[in-house]
């Protein structure tokens, strides 16, 4: 299982890898399933963007969620 730790320390890595990304919107911690294990989940202003991001990062899952594109309010 993977800690919150050790997620932190992989989202480092993948905002690093994904800032240069275009369509990529945010980057952020999560947790799934009845364990909560911690994981990284990817925003992306559409499909296209899926393509760039690892499947997981240091053993860390990582989910993509296609939110659009986001605006300031």
């Amino acid at each position: 299982m993977v800690t919150r730790d050790e997620a932190r320390a992989a989202k480092s890595m993948l905002r690093e890898r994904l800032q240069r990304v275009d369509g990529v919107q945010g980057v952020g911690l999560t947790q799934r399933g009845e364990s909560h294990e911690w994981i990284l989940q990817v925003d992306v202003a559409d499909v296209r963007a899926r393509k760039d991001v690892p499947p997981d990062v240091e053993g860390v899952p990582v989910t993509v969620c296609v939110v659009g594109a986001v605006q300031p309010l």
